[in-house]
């Protein structure tokens, strides 16, 4: 099951109350592939490993099932009863495949607009009802099969992918204390900005720049430190701050009430705890000015630590007292290797264990990885071509969902020592995470990209489906005319075919300004504006956000060894996957082919974290437990998109007016 959540996590690899012990071998019997397994000289038992994967998103929480190919059999052979060669294991990696009708989804809003405060009852609580339903479809789809031949479903692992940053406070027990003490990356709140200013005034230029370097996030209300220093420096918080334990992910959350060990600290992964912008993402160590300014912030308050046996407790030094322990999102610990157990760490009954006997005996949890992580590894952006040079990738994912971001990977190993490999520049604009011990994520994103086109449907009282379908085939028609017309000219005050230029920070602005404060503008109205007009002007506002996005991107690459020229746009994400006239902006906006995969193209970031999770059970049960899976999926066409080399010039004018726009009202944000 893969879960797709946000959080934040500590500084080391040690856990704060558990003795982590050495990581154990996980048994070939426990995760076979799909084989025929002889119980009886009269019949056979068709045995499928299914992998779980949840992914939290900001407007929906799914949870789908996932076939797992790529053990090898008892004799060591590959497993030769996949039901295609394609889906064959090779020997670069593991594969899965979809269920078909194992997922559900529950639509919703999990974080509060501009408070940044996540819902995190109704998302805990969805999760659960998610993999619920999950379990019962599996229940179902084994009862009709055996009808015609007997079969069974053994779940291995079960994955998460979160939307990031996401922090929630939790007490002793790691039950989240409220609502107000939640964190995620759609914050835009005044006492948010005023801190980020504060921070900004106090470090100075220096110390700013070699901060963004370290962590490869800059001081932004979207990341955990200035959020973190408003919620204690509020007096209204003060009885919930002295509630709180520990801070958490949504994921690590799900992990210790599943697992039962109330008692035990536990950990978070460092792609989750990198989108806080307080992980250095070269050692993946709580970066030590970050956790200073945190720890010695006004109203911060200690927790009483419960005394536990020495066998329980496990002390790291390089611990934060109120930041989880660190480790990768695949760790072996052994509470994360035994499924759901009868009784919780306290005695008491563990309610799961009667709710979900499916993953009882020896699944394997994983810890949450960042949807743009999942998003990328899902659409086939997360590795590197099986010959040749690195730099022979030309891959670059876009995913466009209630938000929007371009990204690519290069390979750095946590322990990398080399000054050429340690010494990488992060573009100001963008950002750098990581996505396990040896790799890393370098883009940028819009807080808002899909939910642009939404707030306008509503604006415009566009409910019913036939009305949006109708002022969306005007937009499409505008642009048709608009990119075969004769060329603008250099002129960046250029109309626009709708005649009004829209700046889409509706929740604020990230890549490329990173301004605190930022707001959204519509400008050159008149009264024959229409509302397709409008609609038009939104979706290409966060194209040209995106192509500023990814001319920064490109300029990265290029500095690495990548030759932009060379580059094709996968993209993913349901808004941008529903449509063609985003494609085909994007595509031309960007000079780029941008590609539809066929495995990939609706559920990116859950598929992502099947993969994970499969490329982390494929090398354990090789024999090779801290191997990563880095290789580069062969691409399924689906649909592509060429780029119109006519509009390139066009484009360069729309981007240069937005910037103009731009630049002409942040005068009047709070803080720029």
């Amino acid at each position: 099951i893969i879960i797709k959540t946000s959080l934040f996590s500590v500084r080391s690899l040690g856990l704060n109350r558990a003795q982590s012990g050495p990581e154990p071998r996980v048994a070939q019997s426990e995760c076979q592939p799909s084989k025929t397994i002889n119980t009886a000289p009269s019949f056979k038992l068709i045995m499928t490993n299914v992998i779980l994967a949840i992914d939290t998103g900001s407007s929906s929480i799914r949870c789908t099932g996932y076939e797992y190919h790529g053990v090898l059999d008892s004799d060591g052979d590959w497993d030769m009863d996949c039901p295609s060669p394609q889906l064959r294991p090779s020997s670069q990696g593991p594969h899965v495949t979809a269920l078909e009708g194992i997922s559900h989804t529950i639509r919703m809003s999990s974080i509060i607009p501009n408070t940044g405060h996540i819902r995190i009852h109704q998302v805990l609580s969805a999760i659960d009802q998610c993999v619920d339903e999950v379990l019962r479809l599996l229940r179902q789809k084994r009862g009709e099969e055996k009808l015609e031949k007997d079969s069974s479903y053994h779940i291995v692992a079960i994955g998460f992918s979160t939307f990031v940053t996401n922090l929630v406070a939790v007490d002793i027990l790691g039950n989240p204390v409220g609502e107000a003490a939640t964190l995620s990356y759609a914050c835009n709140r005044e006492d948010v900005i005023k801190e980020c200013q504060r921070l900004r005034d106090n470090l100075g230029p220096e110390k700013l720049e070699a901060m963004y370097q370290r962590t490869g996030a800059p001081i932004h209300p979207s990341y955990a430190l200035p959020q973190l220093l408003a919620f204690y420096r509020n007096v209204d918080n003060q009885t919930l701050a002295t509630r709180i334990d520990k801070w958490k992910t949504i994921s690590s959350i799900c992990v210790h009430r599943w697992s039962g060990k109330l008692q035990l600290q536990m950990p978070i992964s460092y792609s989750e705890a990198s989108w806080t912008g307080m992980l250095r993402f070269r050692d993946c160590h709580w970066d030590d000015e970050a956790a200073h300014i945190f720890e010695t912030c006004q109203g911060i308050v200690q927790h009483a630590q419960c005394e536990y046996d020495e066998d329980d407790v496990y002390v790291d030094d390089d611990c934060i007292d109120l930041l989880p322990p660190l480790v990768d999102y695949d760790a072996a610990l052994p509470f994360l290797t035994m499924g759901i157990p009868l009784y919780n760490g306290n005695g008491s009954v563990n309610p799961y264990w009667d709710r979900w006997p499916e993953l009882r005996s020896k699944v394997r949890f994983f810890l949450g990885i960042g949807d743009g992580v999942a998003a990328n590894v899902g659409s086939k952006c997360g590795g590197y071509p099986t010959s040749g040079s690195i730099s022979d990738s030309h891959r670059i994912a876009v995913t466009i969902g209630t938000s929007a971001a371009c990204r690519f990977v290069l390979p750095l190993s946590m322990k990398e020592t080399r000054p050429s490999q340690c010494n990488i520049s992060i573009p100001p604009g963008l950002f750098c995470y990581r996505v396990h011990r040896d790799q890393i994520l370098v883009g940028g994103a819009l807080t808002d990209g899909g939910s642009v086109v939404e707030w306008a449907r509503s604006l415009l009282n566009l409910q019913s489906d036939e009305s949006f379908d109708a002022c969306l085939e005007k937009a499409s028609e505008m642009y048709a005319v608009h990119s075969t017309s004769p060329d603008p000219g250099p002129n960046p005050s250029s109309s626009p075919p709708s005649g009004v230029t829209m700046v889409p920070f509706l929740s604020g602005e990230r890549s490329t300004g990173f301004r605190g404060g930022a707001r959204a503008c519509i400008s050159g109205l008149t009264r024959e504006t229409t509302p397709a007009h409008i609609m038009y002007a939104c979706l290409e506002s966060v194209i040209l956000r995106l192509g500023c996005v990814m001319k920064l991107v490109n300029e990265a690459r290029s500095s690495e060894g990548y030759i932009p020229s060379q580059g094709i746009i996968v993209a993913s994400g349901n808004a941008l996957g529903r449509s063609p006239l985003w494609q085909q902006m994007l595509a031309d906006c960007s000079s780029m082919d941008l590609i539809i995969d066929a495995d990939s193209s609706s559920e990116g970031s859950s598929r992502g974290v099947a993969m994970m999770v499969a490329g982390a059970l494929f090398n354990r049960e090789l024999g090779n437990p801290l191997a990563t899976c880095n290789f580069e999926e062969p691409l399924l066409i689906a649909h592509r998109t060429k780029s119109n080399v006519t509009a390139q010039e066009r484009w360069r004018v729309a981007i240069a007016r937005q910037e103009f726009l731009i630049d002409a009202v942040s005068s009047t944000w709070n803080d720029t």
